[in-house]
């Protein structure tokens, strides 16, 4: 799997299953009724290890695939956590299909696990079936051999708000982070390596440039309606900022504001422009961003996992990096951060121990190799990303206002896959206008809110 970034596997098959109305959306949900209480357990010192010891085994359910480089690392720290402290860890590894089952089996008692993977786009689904147990009390709970530094103080605060529900309550410990950015090669376009586009009209300078020297700017797999709208997406959290764009799926008055008008000029100017390659609407997945691989077009908007994902396809001297999606006058500089990490099931019958496992599992020793070995972005700061995603760490660990994935719009299945997808196709394929995307986008609304 180092070739290729397994969590961008698991982050598209959460997108790909949000589209699909499936039960995995984004961490955007209801609220938890009194069913859904966190599991009990201490959280600090001789305490909690004295009641983990009492416990003696934790039962994690694992969604990695067997030899995946995450579940090699997590069963090498079971190994060790045992021989430490004497309890075992029961792992069950279940593969990637059980991240659509997994919640439902917990809900209807078929699944029974202390720990399990989790992520930002699991926590809606997770709390409406009231299996997510609440872990703040572990961020106080300190990290083995670290100087009594605990678990808050190791993981930055915006990982930790992705992980987050609505509430404020933790509802898993990340372990990899998860973002979005315009990614370059710098072998290639060393002139954008120099000097990234930091505004909107810096970006459409060098997008010009680069077409006025007959290269392809933008390569765009436009079969892939969740990559489509990561262009309105992001030019929504530049004008509206977070809660923009989910706003559209449960306001349609929301789509009224200027803000929504100027985001989906941004589009139409991308579309407009002819920044994209010949046909790009019906270019299918890999094809564009493996032309982008090979230098082939400048630059493609996509998730972290892109580096590794197309490495096969790049050149042995290619240098990708990234930079952040280009600032708006009077806008927001919100950055994208999404997680993955380990849950605790609400009906977990060793929540002590599962807590006291966790403590070794955000060792520095082991999330470092989240890294090293699966080639991903690590969930602690002082866990330096691989080279090609360090742009995209420092943009996370700094940001001062960040936001969901999708900005949470895809927990309004049906309105993201019937509403939001088809109209954002139309816009970026210049079938439709911005004034007709907001007229078809608010009468849509309106229909679905009154049918929901």
């Amino acid at each position: 799997m180092n070739a290729r970034s397994s969590a961008r596997l698991t982050a598209k098959a959460g997108l790909a299953t949000a589209v699909a109305a499936v039960m995995l959306t984004s961490a955007c949900g209801n609220k938890v009724g009194g069913g859904s209480k966190p599991a009990a357990g201490a959280a600090s010192g001789g305490d909690l290890l004295a009641l983990a010891k009492a416990e003696g085994e934790v039962d994690y359910y694992e969604t990695w695939g067997e030899g995946e480089p995450q579940n090699k690392i997590f069963k090498a720290e079971a190994d060790e956590f045992t021989a430490k402290t004497g309890i075992k860890v029961n792992i069950k590894v279940l593969g990637r299909t059980a991240t659509k089952s997994l919640s439902s089996d917990i809900a209807s008692g078929a699944a029974t696990p202390d720990l399990m993977d989790s992520g930002t786009d699991h926590i809606a689904a997770d709390e409406a079936l009231k299996v997510a147990g609440h872990l703040d009390d572990v961020t106080k709970i300190p990290v083995p051999g670290e100087d009594g530094k605990t678990i808050g103080d190791v993981i930055p605060a915006n990982v930790l708000k992705s992980a987050t529900d609505k509430d404020g309550h933790l509802i898993y410990v990340p372990h990899t982070v998860i973002s979005t950015a315009i990614w370059y090669d710098a072998a290639r376009f060393p002139d954008v390596a120099a000097n990234p586009p930091k505004t909107w009209s810096d970006f459409i300078a060098l997008l010009d440039k680069e077409k006025a020297a007959g290269k392809v700017p933008i390569a765009q797999d436009g079969l892939v309606n969740f990559y489509n709208i990561y262009w309105f997406y992001w030019a929504m959290m530049r004008h509206g900022g977070p809660g923009s764009l989910v706003g559209l799926s449960t306001d349609a008055s929301a789509w009224d504001k200027p803000e929504t008008l100027a985001a989906a000029k941004d589009v139409a100017q991308l579309a407009k422009g002819g920044y994209f390659q010949n046909g790009y609407m019906g270019t299918k997945y890999p094809a564009a961003q493996n032309d982008w691989a090979q230098g082939k077009e400048a630059l493609n908007i996509n998730g972290t996992w892109l580096p590794a994902e197309t490495h096969p396809q790049a050149p042995a001297d290619a240098k990708p990096g990234s930079f952040q999606y280009p600032t708006v006058d009077g806008g927001h500089d919100s950055v994208e951060v999404g997680s993955l990490g380990w849950g605790l099931s609400s009906k977990a019958k060793h929540p002590n121990a599962a807590k006291l496992f966790l403590s070794y599992l955000v060792q520095k020793s082991v999330i470092s190799k989240i890294s090293t070995d699966a080639l991903n972005i690590p969930s602690r700061a002082d866990c330096p990303a691989p080279e090609y995603l360090k742009q995209a760490q420092d943009a996370v660990v700094n940001a001062k206002e960040t936001n969901q994935t999708y900005d949470g719009a895809t927990a309004n299945n049906r309105w993201w896959n019937d509403v939001m997808l088809p109209l954002d196709d139309q816009l970026l394929g210049g079938k439709i206008t911005p004034e007709d995307f907001i007229a078809q986008g608010k009468k849509k609304t309106q229909d679905a809110l009154a049918n929901s």
